[in-house]
């Protein structure tokens, strides 16, 4: 009897622990939704009734009901999964540390309920219903730890991250638009001196664009990860990121989890010590940039190493995209201090001035800008703090005026007993609104001044918007001179190379693949005849753009000079008189630090009446491709220029058949980037793609060649002057 009422007793406590745990925690789960005190501790007290009364009780009852060890077993293991998720719950709500341990185990403990679950039914025979209606309860608990887990973060928060993303991007468009400026205008610089100075802005120009590539790549990959869409569509749909931006596990999925994250550092590392090498070289001071690009480990506050790339597993998705953002303009602010140090180290030349100036107005428009959007920020807050003190101040007038009618009407009987007390009492509630009232005024006063400080902002902000319309018009009208320039380079530069007349003439079939990096090219080809011989050569000259097509422009000349006028047709010959000519020509002395301007030739001459070919090449090796088979000339390794070595250039003498398909070329396709791999082709892959096409015709060749080479390269740039002549016999 005594056992039955002590059973029964427990029963009653276990009931009535768990709807009141229950009824609390839905009361603190909603006061917290509504933002109303008191929610923390209605949670955190139907908690501690939850798993210290109901759960040690229910276990307890059911230790007892369990008739095998099976049983006990899972009474056991379903006492310290729903611990784990109410508690991890809790702590979730609260932010307090271990929600993530507990999270971990809940994860852990689940499948093993579950599991335990039908083996134990199995054995019964499918009779649990108990068992079932707390597998229900454990799954429940379960899923509302997990909704709470992946949207905790107000939507407050939410937007702040919004408006911090929103707010970097805008800085790092203009600090981006001023570092391009610096980069375009001294790539318009052609003189000679402070070539050490440009080249560390051309290797920083390099390194950031690098950076910024693989920057660019990850978080488009991390956006494309979360939402299904690149990041710049994504920041066009803030409503699919508010859907997940509270998410914290995305971001642990994603950096951690995988490589990106170390991928991410690494490359943030190697931009810092290519900055920072620069910098070694230009002797500037290293404390001036990199700031916030820190990578290295630290450690957490139990004194365990903490890496850095695992911050990105401790955010939700909507700060990550803000951290990014940071990131980026920490990246723009090092690159952008590393070219005003550098540009400083220019000589005082006008154009240097003028970059100098375009670059300090653009780098104070950003500063500018972004002050003054931090202003309107602040000053937006403040209006929205003073707005919502003057609603809280007619809200509490309200009340009071609500609460003296009730009280009027409900002591109407007793006005005259305390009609003395009740007008003490007005009088002093006036002076009370007297006093709110001359305090809203004089804030009233002090918004009209702000926003007389804001208007003349405004029109400080257009007046810089219009000098900046002006500038940006100046520049585009450089722009276009540059470019009028150049295009009429390109014109001569046509203009100069040879016609195919005289291939057409003496040969079965050819053809010419050219294909310039820039407008301009720094490889030529150029063909003539001389005393019954067929001169043909293909030419890599140093550099590409306009200083390659300087270059080769005056190996065009030098060759009509030394074949056409002198009647040289021995290949070894005219390259030694090239070389000297060169030598020449730019002043070479061989000196240590001098210019190594020349170029890589590949020169042969046909006797179509003999059916004989003579080579010789600098650098530049030629194919002779004969019933299939791939037949290769070495050249010597002497470039058209000043050297360590200046022997004589080797001739091959090379009887000619029928059929045979000859080749000369740069080195512009066997050095091109591309592929499965994004590596370079080298000779290897360039003469197995020879013999491929060689089966079709000379026009079939040139258009399976470009089809072949543009498929290779894929979405890559171009990294040289790229030239093929073939020749068929």
């Amino acid at each position: 009897m005594i056992v039955i009422t002590y059973n029964t007793n427990m029963k009653r406590t276990e009931r009535l622990a768990g709807i009141i745990s229950i009824s609390l925690f839905c009361l603190g789960i909603l006061f917290k939704m509504q933002h109303i005190p008191f929610s923390g501790l209605m949670i955190l007290l139907s908690v501690l009734l939850l798993n210290l009364i109901y759960l040690p009780i229910h276990l307890i009852l059911q230790y007892r009901a369990s008739g095998s060890l099976l049983e006990r077993i899972y009474s056991l293991l379903q006492f310290v999964t729903l611990f784990c998720a109410v508690f991890g719950m809790a702590f979730k709500i609260q932010h307090w540390a271990g929600a993530g341990i507990l999270y971990i185990l809940s994860n852990v403990l689940i499948p093993i309920l579950i599991a335990s679950y039908f083996i134990l039914r199995a054995s019964r025979k499918g009779k649990l219903p108990f068992i079932l209606n707390d597998l229900v309860i454990a799954l429940l608990c379960y899923f509302m730890f997990i909704f709470v887990q992946k949207n905790t973060v107000s939507r407050s928060v939410l937007e702040g991250y919004f408006l911090i993303t929103e707010h970097y991007q805008k800085l790092n468009a203009g600090i981006e638009s001023s570092n391009t400026l610096i980069y375009q205008s001294t790539d318009s610089l052609i003189q000679s001196e402070n070539q050490g100075v440009r080249e560390s802005i051309r290797m920083a120009g390099k390194a950031s664009r690098e950076v910024h590539r693989r920057f660019d790549s990850i978080f488009n990959e991390f956006s494309l990860f979360c939402t299904g869409y690149p990041l710049d569509e994504l920041m066009e749909r803030p409503y699919i990121l508010s859907e997940i931006g509270a998410n914290g596990n995305l971001g642990d999925e994603f950096f951690e989890s995988g490589s990106n994250g170390k991928l991410l550092k690494e490359s943030l590392g190697t931009f810092m010590e290519d900055i920072n090498r620069i910098a070694g070289k230009n002797d500037i001071q290293s404390a001036l940039i990199g700031f916030g690009l820190d990578t290295a480990d630290t450690r957490d506050v139990y004194g365990d190493a903490l890496s850095w790339e695992s911050i990105f597993g401790f955010l939700p998705v909507s700060a990550i995209f803000s951290y990014s953002a940071w990131l980026k303009n920490m990246i723009l602010l090092t690159e952008s201090t590393m070219l005003h140090e550098l540009i400083g180290r220019l000589d005082q030349s006008g154009e240097t001035e003028l970059i100098r100036d375009m670059a300090r107005r653009e780098s104070e428009r950003a500063i500018e800008s972004k002050e003054d959007e931090l202003l309107m920020i602040k000053q937006q807050q403040e209006l929205f703090d003073l707005k919502l003190a003057q609603s809280g101040a007619e809200l509490q007038q309200q009340r009071t005026i609500s609460i003296f009618a009730f009280t009027g009407i409900g002591f109407v009987l007793l006005m005259l007993i305390v009609s003395t007390r009740a007008y003490a009492r007005k009088q002093k509630d006036n002076k009370i609104l007297v006093a709110q009232k001359n305090e809203i005024s004089d804030k009233n006063e002090e918004l009209n001044q702000q926003n007389e400080e804001i208007l003349a902002q405004r029109d400080e902000i257009e007046a810089q918007r219009d000098l900046l319309f002006s500038q940006k018009q100046q520049i585009e009208k450089t722009h276009h001179e540059i470019s009028s320039s150049i295009d009429y380079a390109t014109r001569l530069q046509s203009a100069v190379l040879p016609d195919t007349g005289l291939l057409n003439e003496h040969l079965a079939d050819h053809f010419v693949f050219f294909r310039p990096r820039d407008k301009v090219s720094g490889d030529f080809y150029w063909w003539t005849e001389v005393e019954g011989q067929i001169i043909i050569a293909a030419a890599d000259c140093t550099g590409h753009g306009v200083p390659g097509a300087f270059m080769s422009m005056l190996g065009i000349s030098l060759l009509r000079e030394i074949v056409n006028k002198e009647y040289i047709t021995h290949p070894g010959v005219i390259l030694r008189k090239l070389r000297k000519e060169i030598i020449r020509s730019l002043k070479q002395k061989g000196v240590e630090g001098e210019q190594k301007d020349g170029m890589d030739v590949s020169l042969i001459s046909i006797n179509p009446e003999k059916t004989l070919c003579q080579y010789a090449g600098a650098n530049n090796p030629f194919y002779i491709i004969r019933k299939g088979e791939l037949i290769e000339f070495r050249p010597d390794r002497m470039p058209i220029a000043i050297y360590q070595r200046m022997d004589k250039f080797t001739m091959h003498e090379i009887p000619l058949h029928e059929g045979d398909q000859l080749y000369l070329f740069s080195d512009g396709v066997a050095d091109q980037f591309g592929g499965p791999r994004g590596k370079k082709m080298k000779y290897k892959g360039f003469q197995q793609l020879l013999l491929d096409i060689s089966v079709l015709g000379m026009s079939g060749q040139e258009k399976a060649l470009t089809d072949y080479i543009s498929n290779w390269m894929g979405s890559l740039e171009q990294v040289d002057d790229m030239i093929v002549i073939g020749l068929k016999i």
